[in-house]
């Protein structure tokens, strides 16, 4: 059966940027502190790309019995949700890496090789048999439990001509539910808006009514619709997205971007059975709700255990700590 983060967790993944030949190298501290929270009942595995510095991990966490770190040459992709696939028990679905969108669209050459070593990576350290599946798909576009999986329509324009969804059931068995993009949204990841809590309840953001999220709520409105449509339950998580654009030249000179920093949106979270790593944002001296206190009660009275972690400097690339990790 096809694993979804709420499934029973072993291993958590996460990408060390340091040598990465791009800006990531400054996330570092960050990632220091990230996986110190990680708890030693989860066996972490940690990629990096230079042997020279899996031998610094290996001195800096001694005392971190459940990490291994893995080199996998030349590597330098943080984003690890996008490009490792669905495992599925013995079997690992594994979709082509080829983002689509904004700087990415000259990037073609490089993420193609990035998807080799991704699986390269899951070959050396997995018995499981890859199934290759002929789309392009990023994994923060494919949200699901056992049965469905919620996709936006970024899934058509990357795949144009195909049975997306024909492709997806005979090769996976999941029905898929695929909604509309976001009017502002290039990336058109589901895992922004939403996170299973289990088979049958959804956490969907909810954000406040201020002028310039309006078609943002008209967008979360409609994707609790479809939800409920679909006979699942729908629980809020509390998002306040900054309107913080991520600076790019992707029409060729620097501009108002087209990718927004992903700075108070706390339902990129990483889970591993009962526990949840929740992003902490500093937010804006005038907000009326501390958004990092509330998200945090309720998933407590959901009866998880949370952590947290301030995930501002992670945020400024546009994703945030679900896109940056990778479970089996």
């Amino acid at each position: 059966m096809i694993k979804a983060d709420f499934s029973k967790c072993n291993y958590l993944f996460l990408a060390y940027p340091k040598g990465f030949l791009n800006e990531y190298e400054i996330l570092v501290p960050f990632y220091n502190e990230l996986i110190e929270l990680i708890p030693r009942s989860i066996n972490l595995l940690v990629i990096t790309n230079t042997k020279k510095v899996q031998r610094e991990l290996t001195s800096k966490f001694k005392h971190k019995p459940n990490l291994e770190i893995i080199v996998i040459n030349y590597f330098d992709e943080i984003w690890l949700r996008d490009c490792m696939g669905v495992f599925a028990n013995d079997k690992i679905f594994k979709f082509n890496y080829s983002p689509n969108y904004c700087t990415l669209s000259k990037e073609t050459k490089y993420y193609r090789y990035i998807d080799k070593l991704a699986k390269r990576f899951l070959g050396e350290v997995f018995t499981s048999n890859i199934i290759e599946i002929p789309l392009n798909i990023d994994g923060g576009n494919f949200v699901h439990n056992t049965k469905k999986v919620f996709m936006t329509e970024k899934v058509y324009e990357d795949n144009p001509g195909k049975d997306v969804e024909r492709i997806i059931k005979d090769n996976t068995g999941l029905d898929s539910i695929v909604v509309g993009k976001n009017y502002y949204d290039v990336i058109g990841h589901t895992d922004g808006y939403m996170a299973f809590k289990d088979e049958q309840t959804l956490f969907i953001s909810e954000y406040p009514d201020v002028p310039y999220l309006k078609k943002d709520n008209q967008y979360v409105t409609m994707l609790k619709d479809v939800a409920i449509k679909n006979g699942f339950k729908v629980l809020p998580i509390f998002d306040c997205p900054a309107d913080e654009p991520v600076k790019c030249s992707c029409k060729g000179f620097d501009t108002r971007s087209c990718l927004f920093s992903a700075r108070g949106v706390f339902i990129n979270y990483i889970r591993f059975n009962d526990c949840i790593i929740l992003p902490e944002y500093t937010m804006p001296v005038n907000s009326s709700i501390d958004y990092n206190w509330i998200n945090r009660k309720i998933l407590e009275s959901q009866g998880f255990n949370v952590l947290s972690i301030n995930c501002d400097p992670l945020a400024k690339f546009g994703g945030s700590l679900h896109c940056i990790s990778f479970q089996s």
